[in-house]
């Protein structure tokens, strides 16, 4: 790859980025230095056994609690809860109801807006829950039935607002969930693996397996973006853990904290729910000249080599280029003016591709970093997706 070189236009990518240090991640390209700055907080919802909310607040540079909160009974008991927003939780009870909590304050104290508003009588016997802060709200069954649905108003007051179920597939028997992106699971088994999945809809999923041990310990495991990973032992124990690259797809570049717990007893809540997409990392690199469409291919050739060795080909490469030739002729600010799709992968809505960094609109890396994760994710590889385009005009 030729050297990607900083063009003025303080163009930002997220490329594979090294250890948390101050909330600054300093990375090296194959041929470009690169500074990944990550910027957010940590907040996580909690209930105690005896019914009561909690809320905590933990430094994401250092691993640090920062704040803890505990709130008053939700009046019922619960099963499986998931945060949709700053001020909106879902949480299901025993008997299969599901409720919506709106909280007033969680700056001095923890207070609700008003009780627990029950918008669904019956049916949600889910035993995980979380959302993906993209509007899409998953739970999987006892079974292992995996499910999906769609949440289309921040306070969603019933079926209304949360429909569209699609039964993704079987075989989801997971100890912990949780969502870290847009369409983005993370979860760890009995056997202590730590999986991520990437969802494109009903069977169609992949999944990677970060670590194939020793992640059997935990009995929540929740993530605020960006990486973060937060995983509680039956002990009341928290760790933290960072993902460098969370969307390549491998746990190699997961860095542990283990001399350096967030708390090594103290969190004895029965459900934790992280606020989805507080957490975000930015890279700033020397960059390509994203107006440069043969530089622009040349990086693009080097993130699908380093996405995946089996891709490391001329024959994907050349399917590669083909499709994105097709969809924007690889410019940036492709935009297609009937339905709005955008950017190099041409990514419908174009707002999917700020998981990948908040520089999405403008910066080529980012919009290829995303259409890559989107490519593996729904059809494997880059012929298996020109193959489909070949056949059906779209991707």
């Amino acid at each position: 790859m030729k050297n990607i070189r900083k063009t003025g236009r303080g163009i930002a990518g997220l490329l594979t980025a090294g250890a948390l240090s101050a909330g600054l991640l300093t990375a090296t390209a194959t041929t470009a230095e690169a500074a990944t700055t990550c910027s957010g907080g940590v907040n996580i919802y909690g209930v105690l056994d005896d019914g009561r909310l909690t809320f905590s607040t933990i430094n994401p540079a250092t691993g640090n609690l920062a704040k803890v909160l505990v709130g008053p009974d939700l009046g019922f008991e619960p099963k499986a809860m998931a945060t949709l927003n700053f001020n909106t939780i879902l949480v299901t009870s025993t008997s299969g109801a599901l409720y919506r909590v709106d909280v007033k304050t969680n700056s001095s104290n923890l207070a609700l807006l008003n009780a627990p508003v029950k918008i669904a009588d019956s049916g949600w016997t889910h035993d995980k829950l979380t959302y993906d802060g993209h509007g899409h709200l998953y739970g999987t069954t006892a079974a292992g039935l995996l499910l999906r649905y769609n949440v289309t108003e921040d306070k969603p007051a019933g079926s209304q607002h949360i429909g569209a179920r699609t039964e993704i597939d079987t075989g989801f028997v997971l100890k912990t969930l949780t969502a870290t992106g847009d369409d983005r699971l993370s979860a760890t088994t009995e056997d202590g693996r730590l999986l991520d999945y990437t969802i494109a809809g009903a069977g169609s999923w992949k999944s990677n397996a970060l670590k194939t041990s020793g992640w059997s310990g935990f009995n929540q495991l929740v993530s605020p973006g960006g990486g973060l990973y937060y995983g509680r032992l039956a002990t009341g124990a928290m760790y933290w853990y960072k993902d460098a690259n969370p969307t390549d797809g491998s746990g190699a570049d997961i860095s542990y904290h283990l001399d350096d717990p967030v708390n090594t007893s103290g969190w004895t809540q029965k459900l934790l729910s992280a606020q989805p997409g507080t957490y975000t990392c930015t890279t700033t690199a020397d960059t390509v000249d994203r107006d440069n469409i043969t530089e622009v291919k040349a990086a693009g050739r080097q993130l699908m080599n380093d996405k995946d060795s089996a891709w490391a080909t001329s024959a994907q490469w050349n399917c590669l280029e083909t499709l994105w030739n097709h969809e924007s002729n690889w410019r940036w600010n492709a935009t297609n003016p009937s339905s709005g799709a955008y950017g190099i992968p041409q990514s419908l809505p174009a707002s999917k591709m700020d998981v990948a960094g908040d520089d999405w609109k403008e910066n080529p890396l980012t919009q290829i970093k995303w259409g890559l994760s989107y490519i593996d994710g729904r059809y494997g590889s880059p012929c298996d997706a020109w193959a489909f385009w070949q056949a059906n005009n779209w991707y």
